[in-house]
């Protein structure tokens, strides 16, 4: 056999040991397993996957209007197969026939005449919002990578000016 072979049978007969002495628990400290240590059974945190906005549902709030009277109730939630959903309860708003769902980082606040507004931060168009339909739900793709969320704005999309006709300033 020569030199190369010997040293290949102790080099494996070192990694057979190290095996055989951590199945028997004989190395490493504690014989009994740390009850808080992840097992490789064990999920690892949802918490440590989601993102700043998954981290906050499920939130809910209540519409007051914009541009145009609005109300109804929506719920954001994250469901077990990890997708996000917003679901809209009573909706209404304006004659508006194109309008879209954005959320916003910015919250929503009244400014010195009374009107609500949203204060800065980016804005995430979600999708469209059927104006005829006081009960719906629609998903949020890119949930899992959106920054913390403040405010649901229903946006007429017609320019120049792509009102905001109501907002809902989310909450848990």
């Amino acid at each position: 056999m020569g030199a190369t072979s010997t040293k290949v049978m102790v080099t494996g007969s070192g990694v057979a040991l190290a095996v055989l002495l951590l199945l028997s628990g004989c190395a490493g400290g504690d014989a009994e397993p740390d009850a808080d240590a992840p097992s490789s059974d064990a999920p690892s945190s949802d918490a440590e996957q989601l993102s700043a906005f998954e981290q906050q549902l499920p939130l809910r709030g209540d519409f007051v209007g914009q541009g145009a009277e609005t109300w109804g109730s929506v719920v954001v939630d994250r469901r077990a197969d990890g997708s996000t959903w917003a679901t809209f309860t009573g909706f209404s708003t304006g004659t508006a026939t194109d309008l879209r769902l954005h959320l916003k980082e910015g919250a929503l606040e009244q400014d010195d005449e009374g009107h609500w507004v949203d204060t800065a931060g980016s804005s995430f168009e979600i999708g469209p919002l059927d104006p005829a339909r006081s009960e719906q739900e629609i998903e949020i793709p890119g949930a899992h990578l959106m920054p913390a969320i403040a405010t649901l704005t229903a946006i007429d999309y017609t320019a120049p000016d792509y009102p905001s006709l109501g907002s809902v300033a989310l909450a848990r």
